[in-house]
Parts: C-alpha cells; structure tokens; sequence
C-alpha cells in the first residue's frame, strides 16, 4: 500500500515573506540619507493593486501612512470587473487507478459566484472508461490508499501563467499511463476567456482572415525550427532531430503575449509519440492586430523609461525598478519631483489596477477587501511587520498565505 499521489498545487515561486520584508526593511533605511525637503513631504493619497510574480499587492495612501498587502490571487479585471482565477484538485481515483487532475475557475469578487472555465475532458471519459469497466469498484475517499503499482496512472497539472484583460493564458501538462492501452504525455497552452469560459482560439482576436496567415506563419516557423535542428551538427541536435515528427502544430496551443507594446501569440507546440512526449517547442511570438479587446489591455501597459516601469496618472505615478538580480522591484510612488517608496515585490511586475478610479464603484472595493481578507483565513498564516519609508509616511505589509481554492 502506498499514499494516494499528493494534490497537485499551482507552482509557484518560492518568496520568502521574511526575505522580502528584510529587503523591505534596508532599502527604507537607506532612505534616511534624503534630503530634509523630501522628508517634510507627505505621500500622496493613492489606493491600486499591483500583479508581481505570481501574486497581487494592495497599497493605500492616505498622506500619512501607506499600507502594503500581499495575498497570492492571480486577477483578471474587465470592465471594472473583477474575478479572481484558482485551480481546485479534481480526484477520481479508484484502489487500482489513480486518476487526478485539475480544473480552472473564477470567482466574480462582486457577488463571490464562482464558474467552470476548464476540465479535463480526457481524464473525464478515462474515469468514466474505468468506472463501466470495474462497475463492482466504488470511488477511493480522500483518505483510502491506492495499489502500490495501479494499472492506470493519469494525471494532469494546469499553470496559471498570464491574464491580459479577460483571457487567461494556462499550460497543461498530461500523463497518461493505462498499462497495456496507453501511454501519453502532453504539454500544451490555452487562452480561455474568463467572462464565460470558452477556449479562444486566433479568429477570435483577429477574425479568420489574419488567423489563416498566421497559422501559417506558426507552421513557417516550426519548419525552420526543425531544418534548423536538422542542420546542426552536434549529438544533441542528432537525437533532437529523431523525435521533430513527433511534433506537430496546434493552433490552439498558444499563449496571448505582449511584444514591445503590441499584441502577438506565441505557440508551443507539443510533442507526441514515443521520442516528443511530453516535451513542447517554443515559437516566436508573432503579432497580431489590435483588436478592440486591446484597448484597455493598452492603456494599462507601463512606459519604461531608465528610472523603471512607469504607470503614469493623475495625481501619482507608480514606478517598479528591478534590482540588479532581476529577482525582485522596488515599488514607488511619484507625485512631482517627489518619490515615496513603498516596498519590494517579486518580478515580473505586470499590471497596476487604479482602485481610486472613480470608475470603481464601492461594490467593486468591498469585493476585493473581501477576499484579501478571506485569503489570510485559509491556511491560518498571517505575518504583518511594519517599517518606516520616510518619518511622515510609515508603512505597514501585510502578507496574506492562500491556498489554489477559495
């Protein structure tokens, strides 16, 4: 007998909490060297989220204090609306199957309605494949063990890997493993579109005139990959290029990028067979027409000036200038020739959400306080330290431990 294979989480960066308020801590004390004209200055009142890494912070301003919380949701925001996307474990397991993967859904933060985006539909009619086929089994409990060598092995794990406006952008990775049936291993990409959880394909950004031409621009590119592999001449390529016909191209498997300020989709193509399985080739990201879906994906793209990642605005800007490991940014906040800063956050910085948008109505607000409150709840862990930025405006992080479900 041997435990049942542990619940596949959401991977992500290891940040430590106690590294970042460290950080945190030394660079406020740096600050202390500005000048007296810069003290005397009070931050401007400002209140937005900001996606870094693989979580979502909230700073507040109200010109005395400024608040920093961390809570690991990744966000989706369209319209003014916000959801937010977790993964929960989706176990079918028999004693002699082990069948687990993954599914997607967003909750809407106004009403805490929770939707289905995304299933495996594969590891579905595997169970129900078993189930007909062993109708004398029952479905293992949380706590019951599997065989120690089950005759069928499937499972799938599911990365949350962008969101720009409504659609989300996932990677899947499948294995499957029916002793004397099947074995298959699978990675590949998707773009669902979070409002009602349908797999978006190219022609629904660019109509199917522009997704014909740029399927075939995919297909270019993955046969200069390959004459490519076929043309070098190291052992590493020669036993690369025995499984390039295991690798055809999907026009589905795709991920929704920004390149340089405009949009473009970069494919991954996926391996199959014997010699590509579970192995994906990467593609270039190729452009595509601003659609209207852009324009608000556009405006909330920063500058990137020498000093850093700029979101201008009215009243304050925020800027995120990277250390020189990359691994982490200084978040700040500007308001003239004056500089507020606020703490460090992982990298990449990817989006700034203005919250005192007077767009953003109060249900929105109560929302969100709503669930960076409920994410301190689900694993009991909740860490605050405080520390000065300048004498006028203290600081104080909050950081928030969540778990993949709400």
């Amino acid at each position: 007998m041997s435990p049942r294979s542990a619940p596949i989480r959401r991977r992500r960066r290891a940040v430590s909490v106690l590294a970042l308020v460290a950080a945190s801590v030394a660079f406020a004390l740096a600050t202390t060297a500005c000048g007296d004209a810069r003290r005397a200055e009070a931050a401007p009142r400002a209140s937005f989220l900001v996606a870094a890494g693989d979580s979502t912070f909230w700073v507040d301003s109200d010109g005395d204090r400024v608040t920093l919380r961390r809570s690991p949701m990744l966000l989706a925001e369209h319209a003014g609306h916000y959801y937010e996307l977790y993964l929960t474990d989706d176990d079918q397991s028999y004693y002699d199957a082990v069948i687990l993967g993954q599914r997607i859904f967003r909750r809407d933060l106004n009403t805490g309605d929770s939707l289905l985006l995304l299933e495996d539909s594969t590891l579905a009619r595997l169970a129900a494949d078993y189930a007909r086929g062993h109708p004398g089994e029952s479905p293992l409990a949380p706590d019951e063990d599997v065989a120690e060598e089950p005759s069928t092995h499937a499972t799938t794990e599911t990365e949350l890997l962008d969101v720009s406006g409504p659609f989300l952008t996932y990677e899947q990775h499948v294995d499957l493993d029916v002793v004397g049936e099947r074995d298959q291993h699978v990675t590949r990409r998707g773009v669902l579109d979070v409002r009602d959880g349908h797999a978006v394909a190219v022609a629904d950004l660019v109509g199917r005139a522009q997704a014909s031409e740029i399927h075939r621009q995919g297909q270019r590119l993955l046969a200069m990959a390959m004459d490519s592999i076929r043309r070098a001449n190291d052992e590493r390529a020669r036993r690369a290029a025995t499984a390039l016909t295991g690798f055809v191209f999907d026009s589905l498997s795709f991920a929704l990028v920004e390149d340089e300020g405009a949009p473009a989709v970069a494919f991954l193509v996926p391996g199959r067979g014997p010699r590509a399985g579970g192995f994906a080739l990467p593609l270039p990201p190729l452009r595509i027409t601003e659609g209207p879906w852009w324009a608000s994906i556009r405006a909330g793209l920063p500058t990137a000036p020498a000093g850093g990642a700029t979101w201008r605005g009215a009243g304050y800007d925020v800027i995120a200038r990277d250390d020189s490991a990359g691994e982490s940014a200084v978040l700040v906040l500007r308001k003239g020739p004056n500089e507020w800063p606020v703490g460090r956050v992982p990298t990449p910085v990817r989006r700034v959400h203005r919250l005192d948008d007077p767009r953003v109505d109060a249900a929105t607000i109560h929302g969100l306080r709503r669930a960076f409150d409920e994410s301190a709840l689900y694993s009991g862990d909740t860490r605050t330290a405080s520390f000065p930025s300048f004498p006028r405006t203290p600081v104080t992080w909050v950081s928030h431990s969540h778990l993949d479900s709400p």
